[in-house]
């Protein structure tokens, strides 16, 4: 298994640990952004279809989520899993925005 997959891998389950009520804190959400970033340096060079998905991804998955709350007895956690979820995205996204931007700057 590769190393970017079991990362990918543990930012799931960091999500969904962070979810437990018994398990609140906010150490998960700075563990979820460093997986994030560690996982988007790791991501290579990636295609600007996947960076596009990515950025799109992290900035309405917490909107979108948020209609999970409707479904009776799991929404909310469902809710919180994909708004967890959300913020590991967001530090892949950053790391894509980085590399993108590094790329521009110094060309290879």
């Amino acid at each position: 298994m590769k190393s970017e997959r079991i990362l990918f891998s543990a930012l799931v389950v960091v999500a969904i640990l962070g979810a437990i009520p018994q398990l609140a804190n906010p150490a998960w959400l700075t563990i979820l952004v460093l997986l994030g970033l560690i996982g988007g340096a790791m991501a290579g060079n990636p295609e600007p279809s996947e960076r596009v998905l990515v950025y799109v991804l992290a900035g309405s998955l917490p909107y979108f989520s948020n209609n999970l709350d409707q479904i009776p007895a799991i929404g909310a956690w469902l809710n919180l899993v994909l708004d967890n979820l959300a913020v590991g995205i967001g530090g892949v996204a950053v790391t894509f925005l980085a590399k993108a931007i590094y790329g521009r700057i110094i060309p290879s």
